[in-house]
């Protein structure tokens, strides 16, 4: 690639990061989750039109660039996606921002790209990048899920290390493939039979998943927005307590579990924490580490060695040896 080319490509990423920042005084762009935009047809690089989004079932928009380094891993994993739930009535559109005005040359590069990496998603070209801006999207890659009817019911922008795990159990969950356990299930496993509302129990369940394979500040995440689709299902304030309490109940971890429901706007939960002295006795509550008792002095008259739980492994090992050596 020459000096002017790459120019070209430098200039046109900083086009797009001007037009993703409103100027001072102007309201902010782009659309937020549950919003929604007017389905309109674009075409494909083989001039095709398309809707956007499709008029049936659950349509993921990716917006990638050939310059953005996590594009091609974004375009591979929608690739596997699509072919692993094509069934449950996924489509997936691709739309490549790589300059706000697309020559023949560009539009070929972009073709040759495609061919390059096996990338056999469509590919949508956003003229003037209009799309692009009436969306909002400030991170190359940034992946959408759309309703029939231009609704935006999920956003997720780049791609960490974390995304395909991510990805997959949003996905799955907005597909309605994790199934919700029934009520005599949750009977059978001695649980209460509430039944968790708008899809409350699929986040808590990816909660759960996520904290269970170390990932603990993701699992939080997926317990928020459990509590935020349903402020009255318990199981997820429950597991948020576990995790900000799993070195104690200090007051600064329970301080800073208000505060990040505050933020995200459940204050009306926060009195429904467990209250301290009753918190690891309840069914349901946190279990906090057991306070450490005094480890008895050596030789002292008082241990009592029918309680091992108040003895070191030390102290044990020690009486045990004298009691062997009488």
């Amino acid at each position: 690639m020459n000096v002017s080319k790459k120019a070209a490509i430098l200039l046109t990423a900083a086009v797009i990061i001007t037009l993703a920042v409103p100027a001072v005084g102007q309201p902010e762009r782009g659309i937020e989750v549950g919003q929604r935009i007017e389905p309109r047809s674009l075409k494909t690089m083989e001039s095709e039109q398309v809707m956007v989004p499709l008029e049936e079932g659950l349509t993921v928009i990716l917006f990638w660039s050939t310059w953005s380094p996590r594009s091609e891993p974004a375009l591979k994993l929608w690739q596997k996606f699509g072919d692993q739930y094509a069934e449950k009535g996924l489509s997936i559109l691709t739309v490549n921002a790589d300059h706000q005005e697309m020559s023949q040359e560009d539009i070929q590069e972009v073709r040759e790209y495609v061919q390059q990496k096996e990338i056999l998603l469509p590919v949508i070209l956003d003229s003037d990048l209009e799309l692009f801006n009436e969306i909002g999207i400030i991170v190359l890659p940034t992946v959408l899920f759309m309703q029939p009817d231009g609704t935006m019911d999920y956003k997720y922008a780049g791609f960490p290390t974390s995304a395909e795990l991510d990805l997959k159990d949003d996905l799955e969950a907005k597909l309605g493939i994790t199934r919700e356990p029934s009520a005599e299930e949750k009977a059978q496993k001695g649980e209460p039979v509430y039944t968790p509302q708008n899809n409350a129990l699929l986040f808590y369940n990816m909660g759960t998943r996520l904290s269970e394979k170390g990932f603990g500040e993701k699992a939080k995440d997926k317990y928020v927005e459990a509590l935020q689709r349903d402020p009255e299902y318990s199981d997820p304030l429950r597991a948020l307590e576990g995790l900000f309490f799993e070195k104690g109940r200090t007051p600064e971890a329970e301080e800073s579990l208000k505060s990040l429901l505050t933020q995200k706007g459940l204050e009306g939960v926060i009195g429904k924490i467990s209250d301290a002295s009753q918190a690891g006795t309840e069914e349901g509550g946190p279990t906090a580490p057991p306070e450490k008792t005094a480890e008895a002095e050596p030789g002292a008259a008082s241990a009592d060695t029918s309680k091992p739980g108040t003895l070191s492994p030390m102290e044990r090992m020690r009486l045990l040896m004298e009691k062997k050596g009488n």
